[in-house]
């Protein structure tokens, strides 16, 4: 029995003749071999450093390595094509920075975009323990101006939201600058109301077109005679004013 080959079903990049689209759906984090469970910046740039055209990256992530998702962002940020990130699910923690690189972030109906404090897991003595603070401080600093210069927001504002590990919808996310427009599937009715309104106009104008062209084409065959100018008189007016001979 021939033994199948192991396909990636996390990314799957799609060269078209106006944009590639490029699919990440899974954890970040730096992938050793043909590991195929993670989402690295090595395999972003694989996919994409030869891409001229627009990029749309479809993303469902909860996130993962702070350092590879910064990674991302700043190559993102410095890539010459116009980027959309298209939210499929979620949007969370370090996969919010892919958001942070693109040029538009679209969030789908019923998505969701999450920010916190970086996390890691300490072991130590207590100054190893001071260390990592101080470690963990410094990049929730990085990850403030990040936020900031996407969204606009204060950085009061931005760490109190981290503080509390903030989950925002799609409107939300949108609203305070995190992403830019909520896409939903347009209603078939508005569809329909529009093209029964716009055929409607076409009729009309039609028609009076028509009735136009038949007035003229009737005037044309039966013209009317033209008003006189100097009307004749009365033969009663004319006899008033001794204009008649006997």
């Amino acid at each position: 029995m021939t033994k199948r080959k192991k396909v990636p079903f996390q990314v799957v990049a799609e060269a078209g003749a106006k944009e590639t689209v490029l699919t990440l759906s899974g954890t970040i984090q730096k992938r050793y071999w043909s590991d195929d469970k993670y989402i690295d910046a090595r395999l972003i740039r694989d996919q994409l450093d030869s891409v001229k055209n627009d990029i749309t990256i479809r993303l469902n992530s909860p996130g993962g390595d702070v350092f590879q998702g910064v990674e991302i962002y700043n190559y993102l940020k410095d890539h010459p094509s116009h980027i959309t990130v298209e939210v499929m699910g979620e949007a969370c923690s370090a996969a919010t920075f892919i958001c942070a690189g693109a040029d538009e972030v679209v969030m789908n109906t019923g998505t969701i975009f999450m920010i916190h404090n970086a996390i890691t897991g300490l072991w130590g003595n207590k100054n190893d323990l001071k260390r990592a603070v101080e470690m963990m401080e410094t990049i929730d600093d990085s990850i403030l101006s990040i936020y900031e210069e996407r969204t606009g927001q204060s950085r009061e504002q931005l760490q109190l939201w981290m503080d509390n590990e903030t989950f925002f919808t799609a409107d939300e996310a949108v609203q305070y600058g995190f992403a830019t427009s909520v896409k939903s599937k347009p209603k078939e009715n508005e569809t329909d109301d529009h093209l029964t309104a716009e055929f409607k106009s076409m009729v009309n104008e039609a028609v009076a077109a028509a009735l136009a062209t038949q007035s003229v084409a009737a005037q044309a065959s039966n013209p009317q005679p033209e008003p006189q100018t100097q009307p004749k008189k009365s033969l009663l007016a004319k006899l008033r004013k001794g204009e008649t001979k006997e």
